[in-house]
């Protein structure tokens, strides 16, 4: 079961997002120069804005965004004021200021807003329990649920990884998704570490409402949007639909160069975790708000300077010198200050960004799902506006190539804690930078020792370290939040390669399932299997059909709260592929994901290591648990790499290790399956109990039920199905 393929569906955020080097074929089409601005502001800052402009649409273009609007602050005045591209792609309609977009996330700091002015009122502490205003609010942890805070709601401090698969299937309500929270596992203790958690917001929504005997909804619009003057911004796709001036969503396959419309997804449930739209007008009055301490236009405090300051201070560590306040990013840049925050739903992305001390700010609002423009923009619009020295370069990474260079880099590196190891090697004609639990970063080099890490913006860089003979001692990646070394490790010391060859152990693990002979006596498999999403608080069960040569299919039927919530189907015909969800639009395989899902429906696959990949090797051994293993890596010819570990005793496979591609996105989920519990089944071995690891959806085990060998399984199964 592929249930790695969930992670697209849980609205990405990532403050690392996507960049591509592509150009779509659309022409720009801008609107509405400088709008607001005064003369003198407008003209000051003319070359500046001209530059930053240049860039913007040159990216536009790049990632296949069809349109976008943006809007800059200075001093409390609109410098910059334009539409970009087109609102509805099909007819070629051009954005324009007043377009409105989905902001998602970037709600969050409203919600928190909201909060802090009850806290005012004297009607809430952010240091209450959540269980003095939703009685029914409750934690699986029983430490976190006794000492768990509003303030913890606030700033992604729970313990909780995201849960989000029940928010987007769009069939529970906000008390019942706060329950399905309350039935998963933490991944961590109470304040230990951030995790990103929608449905905490959604759970400080609903307190803040509480508080005020008010709705969420009311809120925004009586006590932000109304005093701020935001009367082009709503709190429902519904509502959108209603606006004179709205944008589609869309998303770009870069392997197609496509662009599709998706349709809506109205969150109405989740509304306080991030169901704003908002256009450029409007949101250049939310900046102005903020960049004055919290002060409207008309000169009212809508929150006081202690709830101000609450609100735009380090809450929760992150990493480096980036912290969570109550809704906000808290970054560095140069050593001023960052307050920030990203949204990301189907078909749109946003970003809101100022540096208070210079009282600048811009809000970026594009009509394409997971774009890193935003983040690519920050640091031009900084530098430029600020006029530092320091030129803003290309806003993208430069293309990777696999340099001699860069090949100098390959090897292993302690972390700078000393705890841990990353390494830089080579795969599928790339040299890469990896990290546990995170996307390779492909190293282009830019100059010597000097190496950009795509997909990440340019603000993030490699350079190598060497001592006086010349030789790499060291490297350190330099980003917003500081520079951090990684030592190389003494190559001496890595242990010899293993004897055994990739042939060689290839047959030894075959013979330990069972043989070729007893495998080629199946022609059809059909498997039962019960699914916990521990880390969701979901449950499933799924059917997997297999039949040779190589045909594959999952449906799957999801449960929460003792409720059906959604199906899922996933097929490969021995040709194309396709995923359909029931709260999503169906998505057909194509480039790395097409040729892993051939791959992976190869029925006497565990037969075929030599005709399915280009490259194996055995490049070592490694614990997997108490039990060593010999770690396997496979490339092939156009899917992406992965590493399995075979058991040095018993020759089974313990552990497979990779990533998840998108067409749609750069952005790669790094995954981890653990295999145990192998049983006999007609004369080979299958492990029963699997576990599936990744960022987006925490740990996913999988118990066989039942296997049945050689039963009829009509073609027909292996083509497109409604769900629901």
């Amino acid at each position: 079961m592929k249930l790695t393929t969930l992670w697209r569906f849980a609205l990405v955020f990532s403050l690392t997002a996507s960049m591509f080097l592509t150009s779509v074929p659309a022409v720009g089409h801008a609107q509405t120069a400088a709008i607001g601005a005064k003369p003198s502001e407008a003209s000051s800052y003319a070359p500046a804005l001209q530059k930053i402009e240049g860039k913007l649409e040159a990216r536009r273009k790049e990632l296949g965004i069809p349109g976008i609007s943006l809007v800059v602050v200075k001093d409390g005045e609109v410098i910059y004021m334009k539409g970009l591209g087109y609102k509805d792609f099909e007819k070629q309609v051009p954005v324009t200021a007043d377009t409105q977009f989905a902001i998602g996330s970037a709600t969050k700091a409203f919600t928190a807003l909201t909060a802090l002015m009850a806290q005012d009122e004297g009607k809430l502490s952010l240091d209450d329990s959540p269980k003095k205003y939703l009685p029914y609010f409750h934690m699986y942890d029983p430490e976190t649920d006794k000492a768990i805070t509003v303030r913890d709601l606030l700033s992604h401090s729970s313990g909780l990884n995201r849960t989000d698969l029940a928010m987007v299937t769009g069939r529970l309500n906000r008390a019942e998704l706060i329950e399905v929270a309350a039935q998963a596992k933490p991944t961590a203790k109470l304040r230990e570490k951030f995790q990103y958690q929608n449905i905490m917001f959604v759970a400080a929504g609903e307190v803040a409402a509480a508080a005020e005997k008010s709705s969420w909804d009311k809120l925004i619009a009586d006590r932000v949007f109304k005093p701020l003057g935001m009367t082009n911004s709503t709190r429902s796709i519904a509502d959108m639909e209603k606006a004179k001036d709205f944008s589609f969503g869309y998303d770009y396959n870069f392997d197609t160069k496509e662009t599709r419309r998706l349709p809506f997804r109205d969150i109405v449930e989740v509304a306080p975790a991030g169901s704003i739209n908002s256009s450029a007008r409007d949101m250049a009055q939310w900046l102005k708000f903020v960049l004055a301490g919290g002060v409207a236009a008309d000169g009212k405090r809508l929150v006081s300077e202690k709830g101000f300051d609450e609100w735009t201070r380090p809450q929760m560590k992150i990493a480096g010198k980036s912290s969570y306040g109550l809704g906000w990013f808290i970054q560095d840049w140069n050593g001023n200050k960052i307050v920030q925050h990203g949204g990301n739903i189907d078909g749109f992305n946003s970003l809101v960004a100022m540096m208070p001390e210079k009282k600048l700010g811009f809000v970026l609002l594009t009509n394409v799902s997971a774009s890193s423009l935003g983040s690519d923009l920050m640091p031009i619009v900084w530098q430029n506006i600020l006029g530092e020295s320091k030129p803003a370069g290309p806003v993208a990474a430069p293309a990777t190539t696999n340099s001699g260079a860069a090949k100098e880099l390959i090897g292993s590196y302690s972390t700078p804690s000393g705890n841990g190891t990353v390494e830089i090697r080579e795969s599928a004609g790339a040299v890469t930078f990896n990290i546990p639990g995170q996307q390779p970063y492909a190293l282009g080099e830019k100059a010597k020792d000097s190496y950009a890490m795509s997909p990440l913006p340019e603000a993030y860089s490699l350079k190598a370290k060497r001592d006086a003979a010349g030789k790499i001692v060291s490297v350190v990646v330099a980003q917003p939040e500081g520079e951090f070394e990684f030592k190389r490790k003494d190559e001496s010391a890595v242990p010899a390669k293993p004897a055994i060859g990739a042939d060689e152990l290839m047959q030894k693990a075959l013979d330990a399932v069972g043989g070729e002979a007893a495998w080629r006596k199946f022609t059809t498999r059909v498997t039962e299997v019960d699914v916990d999403l521990e880390n969701q608080g979901i449950k499933a069960t799924a059917t997997l059909y297999n039949k040779a040569p190589n045909k594959a299919a999952t449906e799957t039927v999801f449960t929460a709260v003792g409720k059906k919530i959604a199906t899922g189907f996933e097929y490969f015909d021995g040709t194309v592929g396709e995923e359909i969800y029931s709260f999503a639009p169906a998505e057909k395989y194509t480039g790395k994901r097409l040729e892993d899902a051939r791959l992976g429906a190869d029925f006497y696959g565990s037969l075929n290591w030599k005709t399915n990949f280009k490259k194996i090797d055995v490049t070592g051994t490694a614990k997997v648990g108490d039990e060593e293993a010999y770690v396997v890596s496979f490339e092939s010819e156009m899917g992406t790499p992965y590493k399995e570990y075979y058991s040095t005793k018993t020759f089974l496979l313990l552990k497979r290790e990779g990533v998840v591609s998108s067409s749609t996105s750069s952005i790669q989920i790094p995954y981890t399956t653990t295999f145990s519990d192998y049983r006999d089944v007609d004369g080979i071995k299958l492990p029963f109990r699997s576990v599936n690891v990744s960022i987006s959806n925490g740990n996913i085990v999988q118990t066989i039920k039942s296997v049945k060998h050689n039963v009829p399984v009509d073609d027909r199964l292996f083509a497109p199905r409604k769900v629901n």
